[in-house]
């Protein structure tokens, strides 16, 4: 938490940078789930990188979790064996982080359609940033904070 411009999305993406590296079962899962959902860079037989995905608060539930007509992983299979980053929490609509609830607590999410029930991997670690109040100022010695008291 923090004022704008104090670091908060640099921190988040060197998170990555700081973890064990993946093993070659780690980098084999990754790179097909990124292969199933159309993302796998050309010429990338393995994704060898811990993945940091950073999905917009405007996000829908099927980009979060992942389905659709033809269901697809979302982020937070996207983001499986790296970080999950949520930047500006408090603008992530409520039943949008409630369907993170499975994922976090199970590692892994199942889509329910009428013919089958698909299972995608999801652990990652959720990082998550905000600002302290909505102007983005309250307790920064250099910018006033101008939100009604009733708003912090």
């Amino acid at each position: 938490m923090g004022p704008p411009g104090s670091g908060k999305t640099m921190l988040a993406r060197r998170v990555p940078t700081i973890l064990p590296d993946m093993t070659i079962e780690e980098a084999l899962e990754t790179t097909k789930i990124h292969s199933v959902a159309g993302f796998l860079p050309p010429n990338t037989p393995l994704i060898a990188v811990r993945p940091f995905r950073a999905p917009h608060h405007t996000i829908s539930d099927a980009g979060l979790i992942g389905g659709g007509g033809y269901p697809r992983p979302g982020e937070v299979s996207l983001a499986h064996n790296g970080i999950l980053f949520l930047d500006e929490l408090p603008e992530f609509r409520k039943h949008v982080l409630e369907m993170m609830r499975q994922p976090l607590e199970d590692g892994h999410v199942t889509l329910s359609r009428a013919a089958a029930a698909l299972t995608s991997p999801a652990r990652f670690t959720l990082v998550a940033s905000m600002n302290p109040c909505p102007c983005g100022f309250y307790g920064d010695s250099a910018h006033e904070c101008v939100c009604d008291p009733g708003q912090i």
